[in-house]
């Protein structure tokens, strides 16, 4: 089963906290957004509701639980090869 890298990154500006699947959009918008967040946890993941329940045990949140009607989407091994491709030329800056 594809897995695909998740991050948590914290705002130095107001302590706000950002879960981010790696892709070139997600660090775009976190650089406009929030320009001096600090990677605070990496971590891998099957699907969004494997990352949510991640993101919510990283910060001591308890059992996550999805919206009503939200089904769990499982990452393809297309998506995790495409995260690969940009995670080799990524600048985290």
């Amino acid at each position: 089963m594809a897995e695909l890298v998740f991050e948590i990154w914290r705002s130095t500006d107001d302590n706000s906290f950002e879960l981010s699947g790696v892709t070139e959009r997600g660090d775009r918008l976190r650089k406009s957004v929030s320009p001096n967040a600090v990677l605070v946890h990496t971590f891998v993941a099957q699907s969004d509701f494997d990352a949510s329940q991640q993101n919510y045990d990283w910060h001591g949140w308890g059992k996550w639980k999805p919206d009503a009607g939200w089904t769990e989407h499982f990452y393809t091994d297309e998506e995790a090869d495409e995260q690969r491709r940009y995670m080799v030329a990524r600048d985290v800056r």
